[in-house]
Order: structure tokens, then sequence, then C-alpha cells
């Protein structure tokens, strides 16, 4: 965080001054596909056996997850998220208002999809979306699921399992 205010701060990263709700739309779910896709090879790179060693294997010692599992991270995991999203914010003159949807429903994202009990309906699934279910079977076969707000990835590079 610190370092993308130093960042706004410098202008390297501007923000825009959206203010119809559909362009904010458009930003928020740009920003969750771009990060979507980011997060995917980030998250499928930390299971290489190297990295994850170092980087990702504390955050799989919750096979049975709970809503405090997504805060499990090394640093440098965590370093390694911020910058994907002050690279992205970089590239493009957000709103704040669609920075700010985002970050929420990264937050509640993230938490939900490590709750140990399904929180979307069934039928969510079909929505190509990143359910509880879909990443608790991450946490039970490491080499399946890296999405993270979606399966879309997955189902594109053949690591999906339902």
């Amino acid at each position: 965080m610190l370092i993308g205010v130093y960042l706004w701060k410098s202008g390297w990263i501007t923000l825009n001054e959206s203010k119809t709700i559909l362009t904010l739309l458009i930003e928020t779910v740009a920003i969750i596909l771009v990060m979507d896709l980011l997060m995917y090879i980030f998250h499928y790179l930390a299971h290489h056996p190297f990295i994850y060693k170092i980087l990702h294997r504390k955050h799989h010692e919750h096979k049975s997850t709970n809503f405090l599992s997504l805060f499990v991270l090394h640093p440098l995991e965590t370093l390694g998220f911020g910058l994907m999203m002050i690279f992205v914010f970089m590239r493009y003159d957000f709103s704040i208002f669609s920075i700010t949807i985002y970050l929420f429903i990264n937050l509640t994202w993230g938490t939900i999809g490590h709750l140990n009990r399904e929180f979307f309906p069934r039928w969510t699934e079909q929505l190509f979306l990143g359910t509880t279910k879909f990443h608790n079977q991450h946490h039970l076969n490491e080499k399946r699921n890296f999405g993270f707000y979606t399966s879309i990835w997955d189902r594109i590079f053949g690591t999906h399992k339902a």
C-alpha cells in the first residue's frame, strides 16, 4: 500500500474522474478479470517446488480452511500480490471508486473462498465463479484450481477440477 501511495503521489499512478455507474462497473470487472489472470499465473508459479517450499507451503498447511486461512501468507507472497495490483493500476487510470470496490471484493472473495463450507449456491459453478468448493478443492489437490475470482483460467489451461 505504501508503495502504491508513493507512486500515486509521484504521478506514476493516476486516478480518473469516472462518474457513471456503467464506467465504474466496466472498470471493476476489468480489474477483476486482469487481476484474476495475473493471480492465476502467480499462484501457479508459487506451486513450483522451489518457490512453494520457500513462499507458499505455509498457506497450504490449512487443509481444512477457515476464514483466517487467506491471511496465512509469506510476506514476499503478499508483496507479490500487491505489486501485481500496482502494475495494473499503473497501466490504466482507474477511478478510485473502482479500485475501492475491487479491494472490497478482493477481501470478501478471499475470505469466502477459504470458508470450510460452501457459501455460493450450487448453480454458480456454471458461471465460472471461484466458489468456496472450488478453492477448497485446491487445498485438497494442490495441482488444480489456481484461480481466485473465477475458474476461467483453470478451464482454459487445463488445471480445473470440479
